[in-house]
């Protein structure tokens, strides 16, 4: 009798939450094809390939009422593949949102959701390839990252994010275990459903602001992130992300500066990267821009590395078409390593 009891009680309670929920599921796939050539200082090919990757994407994603304080909430998770990818599929876009609409305050449990300080969202950056994308791949590794310092919104966290005003949303995120951080750290935490392996890593923190601050056309973004220092490592992860971006009727202007470290080198050593973008509408279906790049380090005798890339984006209606030619010098900050890169991308989003 209590088994049936307790079964009947979790229908009750899985009706209830269906019937005042509105549920989506939306999916995106992507299939780009990338073509490089490179060279070292003394003009010898090095690297040269080409080949196709894919991508896609599964949402899922529910909302409504709450049976107490008439709080909103939200909750989602994505179903992931890049290429031949075998786990981690389920680390994007997982959320718990509750919000209180009157004060414009959410609380998020989440991974790789609120507004975030990695993945190239650069002001600079306006459309098609980020930087970090057009700089793989070359002779060398290169300075140009997708997560300036540690990624704290890519690790499981809880975030307060406040509206304020017209002008904005701010965002406090905290990660109790970093899990995800730039490119070249040395240790990871990780995580599997409701238990935890806890490792060397550390707690992190970001805080940004996203909005336009009152005025038509204009975007601001600022995020600054730090990790508490781990046992036996001499230098602790940290980032900073600030760039503007205006619109004004078919024009856009962007340009973004990063400052950030990892844990891996000892002593410090930080790289400084600028991001330059502008990009002219054509028409309804057809955008051009223009990506210049720069990236430097505070080591010795490295060069500043640089990108200078073309970009064509191509409305089909249900198929986005992106095309890019991309010209590295110096990746990595060594001289005379250089790249030439195309790169092609279809967008589909169902």
């Amino acid at each position: 009798m209590k088994k049936l009891m307790l079964t009947t009680a979790i229908a009750g309670l899985a009706l209830t939450a269906n019937a005042i929920a509105q549920t989506s599921i939306t999916g995106e796939i992507r299939v780009t094809h990338k073509a490089v050539a490179s060279e070292t200082a003394t003009g010898t090919t090095t690297t040269s390939g080409r080949g196709f990757g894919t991508e896609q994407q599964i949402n899922f994603a529910t909302k409504g009422k709450l049976n107490v304080g008439g709080l909103d909430y939200a909750a989602g998770f994505s179903i992931e593949n890049d290429g031949v990818q075998t786990i981690n599929q389920f680390n994007e876009n997982t959320y718990v949102d509750i919000t209180n609409a009157s004060s414009g305050t959410t609380l998020s449990f989440s991974v790789d959701h609120i507004q975030r300080n990695d993945s190239d969202r650069s002001a600079g950056n306006i459309f098609g390839f980020a930087p970090s994308e057009f700089s793989s791949s070359g002779p060398s590794g290169s300075l140009m990252s997708a997560t300036p310092g540690p990624g704290v919104g890519q690790s499981q966290s809880v975030a307060v994010i406040q509206d304020i005003g017209k002008f904005g949303k701010l965002a406090y995120n905290y990660a109790p275990t970093l899990t995800d951080k730039s490119t070249t750290t040395l240790t990871t935490g990780s995580g599997s459903s409701e238990a935890f392996t806890e490792t060397n890593e550390k707690s992190a923190y970001e805080i940004s602001f996203v909005g336009d601050l009152g005025v038509k056309g204009l975007t601001v973004d600022y995020f600054t992130s730090k990790q508490n220092q781990m046992s036996g490592v001499a230098i602790k992860a940290e980032g900073e992300n600030i760039g503007v971006r205006y619109n004004t009727g078919a024009l856009t202007f962007g340009v973004a500066r990063k400052v950030w470290n990892d844990d891996s080198a000892s002593p410090k050593v930080e790289i400084t990267e600028k991001n330059y973008g502008i990009a002219y509408a054509v028409n309804n279906n057809v955008t051009l821009g223009l990506l210049h790049a720069t990236a430097e380090t505070t080591t010795a005798a490295t060069e500043t590395q640089k990108l200078t890339a073309i970009q064509l984006g191509y409305n089909l209606g249900p198929v986005a078409l992106t095309v890019g030619v991309a010209r590295n010098t110096d990746i990595g900050g060594t001289n005379g390593s250089d790249s030439d890169m195309i790169m092609t991308r279809l967008t589909g989003a169902f």
